[in-house]
């Protein structure tokens, strides 16, 4: 009983309600005889507890982090060009029951990204309108910005000439939070991050779906002019998979290769060739390696001293010179 509430505790956490599904009673079982009757089953599960705990223990830390640092954070001052009626709504907080439900299910991520900008000394800010976290620094990000959980790091300088264009942009990134909220109740706190990297592997830039739901032209992407590479970049992977099904046996022969070298590698690394021809002999509190015939003489030799004869069994400090033949 209390290895399954770990184990539902460990997927719940780690993956959303696919941690739920994956503890129904029935799947349980399934689990549980396979574990029984298959020894690699049992070990797989094990470094999957292993994963989900590592995970978990990471959104921990992202937890403390964002109550060390974010209780602090002042509120982001509105910039010098706005007009005063724009800068009290700057100011002025806003939000509800749905941004505060976000922002926890996002305290992980975004405890990990503020931990992150305070350790290359960014100036971070909460935006009253929707209560998420700006972290201004110079490098670090990635294009304009980068959303983690609920703050924004991004530019010191802000790309904007009206309260409209930088409410837009600061609408984009709220999406984005929500996009983070949904994943990781759906499948986890790394959920997002994987779904939007294969995402922009296959629709890079403004192509990206992600992007597109949160708005390209509030978050200051160009709209494309030309047909996405979506469509070339799966075709291209299904011929590289059709390749790997119609060639899988040498696949696996030249990989259990590869894996017999490795394996040949690391023992010639932990036995050098000399080892086979040499014998170890302790010296000062060191081993060094000699030849047989080497190791059997110093070993006579600290036999002799162990009796008693400090003088016996005395190697020659250099090797003897041949007599010379004498000149009549």
């Amino acid at each position: 009983m209390r290895h399954s509430l770990v184990e539902g505790t460990l997927r719940v956490l780690g993956t959303g309600f696919l941690g739920v599904w994956h503890m129904r009673p029935k799947a349980l079982r399934r689990r549980a005889a396979n574990r029984d009757r298959c020894h690699g089953c049992r070990h797989r599960h094990h470094r999957l507890m292993r994963v989900l705990a590592i995970l978990l223990g990471f959104q921990v830390l992202g937890v403390v982090a964002l109550a060390a640092f974010a209780v602090r954070a002042p509120l982001c001052r509105p910039p010098s060009w706005m007009s005063p009626l724009d800068a009290q709504r700057y100011v002025t907080p806003g939000g509800g029951p749905i941004v505060a439900l976000r922002q926890f299910l996002t305290a992980g991520q975004t405890g990990l990204a503020l931990a992150y900008a305070e350790t290359r000394g960014a100036d971070v800010c909460r935006f009253a309108p929707n209560g998420n976290l700006t972290a201004r620094m110079e490098t670090g990000f990635a294009r304009g910005g980068t959303m983690f959980g609920h703050i924004f790091l991004t530019h010191p300088q802000a790309h904007t000439d009206s309260y409209e264009e930088l409410l837009g942009l600061k609408r984009h990134e709220a999406r984005h939070t929500e996009q983070w909220a949904l994943f990781t109740v759906l499948g986890g706190p790394a959920a997002f991050p994987v779904a939007y990297s294969v995402d922009e592997l296959f629709a890079p830039g403004a192509f990206n779906h992600f992007e597109r739901h949160a708005g390209l032209r509030e978050g200051n992407y160009a709209p494309p002019d030309g047909p996405s590479p979506t469509a070339t970049r799966l075709l291209l992977v299904g011929a590289i998979v059709l390749i790997l099904l119609f060639e899988r046996h040498r696949v696996r022969r030249q990989a259990a290769l590869l894996l017999l070298l490795a394996r040949r590698f690391r023992q010639r690394a932990a036995n050098p060739w000399w080892h086979e021809k040499t014998e170890p002999v302790p010296e000062n509190r060191l081993v060094r390696r000699v030849s047989p015939t080497a190791a059997g003489v110093l070993a006579e030799h600290r036999r002799l001293r162990q009796l008693g004869c400090s003088a016996c069994g005395d190697l020659p400090k250099t090797s003897p010179q041949p007599a010379k033949a004498s000149q009549h």
